[in-house]
């Protein structure tokens, strides 16, 4: 930590040029506006810690975290988790690297810390097939691109303690209290509503790009209204916090808009329906380990990706099965009328086959932004890319 008259002194400079005072004052003599200064220098000081401690100091943190939840010893379960992680990454538009495990923990429930470290407990592994956990790790990944941890951590500090920090003469306590600070966060990491539907939405971006089922979203979210009821977990412990979350129910239909949008607005579920241009298809059965409302939203999924590319062909059945194409759309039962289903589908098909539709997201911006990063980077001769996160907690100055 720099020397805290060095920092003081920087302090009053600041409020010198920004106040015109005349010389520096003591802090128990500063004016209104000079205290803000201080506060304002402080917070500025604590979140640089931590944002360099979120960059640096990946592997810290990563021990850290599996010593707390744990670590499940299966090359099957590690190797399930760090493919879809690759596939997220690999659409480019993921700026960070990310260290993933599983913990053997039984509840379903995933968490970013500090560090890029997403742990993804066993229980969810269990509950959701790939196209649901893909979306699960999207969401949190989402939260890792946007530094929510960093902004949650940072607040918890508060203005008093950060002033104490930043002013004080012992280097080693304040690094101490920052660094017992973070950890607590760790186990207790909370985000904001708003941080859950900016990462919700960043899922489901990430999702599709990644060539993933879009309705992967809707029915993760179904499998946790199953088990929990309108609150989702949150943190380590999978503590139930209603108040920093949304109701599951919104996060299902704020899915399934962006599930119709996805589409170019050619695909629907309503009431437990597949519509297609109007036209009410189907109602899916349960089948296997999926819930009725699960196969529903997975198979409005897969016709969500036949819109976006558009020029549907028409739904046939072969071996139990409907096909527009070559993608497998449904798998009946044996007590389903799938000629009744195919004609139903194909009644809405023929009204518009569909064109291709344009993504318009957030992340198109960042890829573009990361080629272009790459690009010049190419022309340095250097590179761009992250480097794998290791190292000790910086030092705080």
């Amino acid at each position: 930590m720099k020397n805290w008259k060095k920092k003081l002194t920087a302090a009053m400079l600041a409020a010198v040029c920004l106040t015109g005072a005349a010389a520096p004052v003591t802090v128990e003599a500063a004016t209104t506006t000079q205290k803000i200064l201080y506060g304002a220098a402080a917070l500025l000081f604590i979140s640089s810690y931590y944002t360099r401690m979120d960059d640096k100091a990946g592997m810290q943190l990563l021990d850290q975290c599996q010593q707390q939840t744990g670590v499940y010893e299966s090359a099957e379960a590690d190797n399930r988790v760090q493919s879809i992680y690759e596939n997220i990454r690999n659409t480019g538009a993921v700026e960070r690297n990310y260290n993933v495990y599983v913990s053997p923990s039984e509840d379903i429930n995933a968490f970013m810390s500090l560090g890029g470290v997403l742990c993804v407990n066993k229980g969810s592994l269990d509950a959701f097939d790939d196209d649901e956990l893909a979306y699960v790790m999207a969401h949190e990944i989402s939260h890792g691109e946007k530094r929510h941890n960093v902004n949650g951590v940072k607040k918890s500090v508060g203005l008093i303690t950060a002033l104490d920090i930043y002013l004080g003469s012992d280097a080693s306590y304040g690094e101490y209290l920052l660094g017992n600070i973070a950890a607590n966060y760790v186990a207790n990491a909370v985000f904001t509503k708003d941080q859950e539907k900016e990462a919700d939405d960043m899922g489901f971006q990430y999702l599709v790009e990644a060539g993933y089922n879009p309705g992967g979203g809707a029915a993760s979210m179904q499998v946790l209204k199953d088990k929990y009821g309108e609150s989702s977990p949150s943190g380590i412990k999978a503590v139930l916090a209603p108040g920093n979350h949304p109701k599951t129910s919104d996060r299902i239909n704020k899915n399934l808009k962006w599930m119709k949008q996805y589409s170019g607005g050619h695909v629907d579920v309503k009431d437990g329906w597949i519509v297609v241009n109007g036209e009410k298809a189907f109602q899916p059965s349960a089948a296997g380990r999926y819930t009725d409302k699960e196969r529903t939203f997975l198979t409005a999924g897969k016709l969500d990706r036949l819109y976006h590319a558009g020029h549907v062909p028409d739904a046939v059945i072969q071996d139990d099965t409907i096909y527009c194409g070559n993608t497998a759309v449904y798998s009946l039962s044996s007590a389903e009328d799938g000629k009744l289903y195919v004609a139903n589908l194909n009644k809405g098909i023929a009204k518009d086959r569909g064109e291709a539709v344009q993504s318009d997201f957030d992340i198109d911006s960042r890829r573009k932004k990361i080629e272009k990063k790459a690009k010049a980077g190419k022309q340095n001769g250097g590179s761009v890319e992250n480097e794998v996160q290791a190292g000790a907690i910086p030092e705080a100055g």
